[in-house]
């Protein structure tokens, strides 16, 4: 080929790399990064954000690589990163409300158990169920040998049935039409180990006229793992009846007026009178 022949030459035939090239976009890197931080969304809501950006970053990207002609490279990236980000934010949320729905039922199971012993009239089961598995006895015909007198369990046992709403459980289940019934779930949290779940139940019975009544009660069940024997194990470590459950929150400041109310009548009715 002559000098004259290859200058002629169209400057793709000298070159065609450079023809060739297409730039990288920086778009789809990122979307691609995202995606692979998106795995955090399964350790927390607070990280659903990660996944949530790496969907918006990669639909972003996919729609600028196909504004230039040729496309910019970058497509296999974006869609990595698109669906990753896509099963991250699905997948969080759905592993986030399963367990603790499961916490939640499990929870629930040993509420009812601890109640059942109440109405039932025997107490020291309750209370066993209200310590730890460390520190737990046998729930079998000799538990009562566990509470001798003077002892320090049996103080405990005492101490435990002075709190009023066990007293008034045990009260109530002389009737059988006293029944106790989940309402709802009012929250769980973490500290250290421990997961807490805080739910309210609703007592209802009929008092001295036989008129229905029902109040509530919030019960909070601790569960820690065993970690030598690879099982975890729940108690309850607190009942009140002190608030309303929060479906109630509406009612809320008549539910407290009503309650200083009762406060202000025991006072007086426990006020000497001048004659005294």
């Amino acid at each position: 080929m002559s000098e004259e022949t290859a200058r002629a030459a169209p400057p793709d035939t000298v070159v065609p790399e450079a023809a060739a090239y297409r730039p990288l976009s920086a778009a789809a890197v990122v979307a691609c990064v995202l995606g692979l931080l998106s795995v955090s969304a399964f350790f927390g809501p607070a990280l659903w954000v990660i996944a949530l950006a790496g969907v918006i970053v990669s639909l972003w990207a996919w729609i600028r690589i196909h504004q230039f002609d040729p496309p910019l490279t970058g497509r296999l990236a974006a869609l990595i990163g698109l669906g990753l980000s896509v099963f991250c934010l699905v997948g969080g949320p759905a592993q986030w409300m399963l367990q603790r729905y499961l916490l939640n039922q499990e929870a629930q199971k040993v509420a009812m158990l601890f109640f059942d012993y109440l109405l039932h009239d025997e107490p020291h089961k309750a209370h066993q169920l209200s310590r730890s598995a460390f520190d737990r006895a046998p729930l079998d015909e000799h538990l009562w040998e566990k509470y001798p007198p003077d002892s320090s369990a049996r103080k405990d046992l005492e101490a435990f049935l002075e709190r009023k709403e066990v007293r008034a459980i045990i009260l109530l289940g002389k009737d059988p039409r006293t029944k106790i019934r989940f309402f709802d779930n009012e929250g769980i949290w973490r500290e250290d180990t421990l997961i807490k779940v805080a739910q309210s139940y609703a007592v209802t019975y009929y008092d001295a006229n036989n008129v229905k009544r029902t109040f509530f009660v919030t019960v909070i069940l601790n569960r820690y793992p065993l970690r030598t024997a690879k099982i975890s194990d729940w108690y309850v470590s607190d009942i009140s009846s002190y608030n309303p459950p929060h479906a109630l929150e509406d009612r809320q400041k008549a539910w407290e007026e009503a309650q200083r109310e009762k406060e202000k009548t025991r006072a007086l009715g426990e006020m000497p009178s001048p004659e005294e």
